[in-house]
């Protein structure tokens, strides 16, 4: 019995080591934060960009504002853009010149990226979603009810997920989302496999939140590369096939994760101009 007990302990410690790695890493796995250098600060400037600094459970976090081209103070179109796990905010800089000029951007970094303090959980993107976008609100003297309508979301990898959870908050009525999974312990099966997949703390459910906004009216375009190797184009189609009529999937033949964004920077401003 002696014997058997030692192996059965053995055992139970070889099949929990997997697990307290995972805890004690995921987020490692899941986030790769980083700060800004000085070229991102010139090209903020040359674009007009505006800090807005604010507070929030982790601390001080900083999103940026960027005005319409055309000069309009108080545009009817103020894009919110949430960027993939590996980028940074002012990332989307780079894109949205081939955009309508008379579009303006709120570029929200997570919790620990940019200029932001603390650590990124769904929790904290949400909770630091909401305070930018209330920020920005303030800071064009505007009313919730007179900022809401002007209000859209743009998302791309793991910000789909923060999009959605900012349009939820906010009854946003116009979501453009760009390699969307479906939920991210469905991504930790293909990637870990079951069971292990549930140890995951950070449940960002887009399945849930897309039938939230969806439900309330709002028109949801997708694009996603069918070569994509990091989420794979059949979780666009779930996502789409579970609201026929009322999401847009367009599949992109041939484009990979990251390819996708710099391969359809002109087809994505009409499409956003079009929503």
């Amino acid at each position: 019995m002696n014997l058997v007990s030692r192996l059965l302990r053995l055992i139970f410690l070889l099949l929990l080591l997997p697990v307290l790695l995972l805890l004690g890493c995921q987020s490692k796995l899941i986030y790769y934060p980083r700060g800004y250098d000085e070229g991102y600060r010139q090209t903020l400037a040359s674009h007009s960009g505006i800090p807005l600094p604010y507070e929030t459970s982790q601390g001080r976090q900083v999103a940026h504002y960027i005005p319409a081209r055309n000069g309009d103070p108080s545009p009817k179109n103020i894009w919110v853009c949430f960027g993939g796990n590996g980028t940074l905010a002012l990332d989307w800089l780079f894109y949205m010149e081939a955009w309508d000029p008379s579009f303006a951007y709120l570029l929200a970094d997570y919790p620990g990226y940019g200029d932001c303090k603390g650590m990124p959980s769904p929790q904290r993107i949400r909770e630091s979603s909401k305070a930018a976008i209330e920020t920005l609100t303030t800071h064009l003297k505007l009313t919730p009810e007179e900022m809401q309508p002007r209000l859209r979301v743009l998302g791309h990898s793991i910000g789909c997920a923060a999009g959605l959870m900012a349009a939820d908050d906010f009854h946003i009525q116009k979501i453009f989302l760009i390699s969307p999974f479906t939920t991210l312990t469905e991504m930790g099966k293909r990637v870990i496999g079951w069971p292990l997949c549930y140890v995951n703390m950070h449940r960002f459910d887009n399945r849930k939140h897309l039938a939230h906004v969806v439900n309330r009216g709002a028109k949801v375009v997708i694009f996603h590369g069918t070569a994509d190797p990091v989420i794979p184009v059949e979780m666009s189609r779930d996502l789409a096939s579970a609201h026929p009529g009322k999401v847009i999937l367009q599949e992109k033949e041939g484009w990979d994760h990251n390819e996708i964004l710099q391969g359809l920077v002109r087809e994505i401003g009409v499409t956003m101009k079009g929503l």
